[in-house]
């Protein structure tokens, strides 16, 4: 299997178990802080994953921005 689709797969689950963990222990009357940060911790780090796999649109040079000032 395929590395990158390991991680996807892997921050989309991070992403969704932290994000369900979080919004059930906002609306719980009986509060579990550590449930509820340990939520927020799962949602941020699944996050982080997706971002740093997206790809910029462009990749500006030196020399692209030089021709702009110009």
């Amino acid at each position: 299997m395929n590395y990158n689709r390991i991680k996807k797969i892997g921050s989309i689950l991070l992403i969704v178990i932290g994000a369900v963990a979080l919004t059930y222990e906002i609306y719980a009357t009986n509060k579990n802080y550590y449930v509820q940060s340990a939520g927020l911790v799962m949602l941020m780090f699944g996050l982080f994953l997706v971002n740093s796999t997206v790809k910029p649109k462009a990749e500006f040079t030196h020399k692209n921005n030089t021709e702009e000032e110009e």
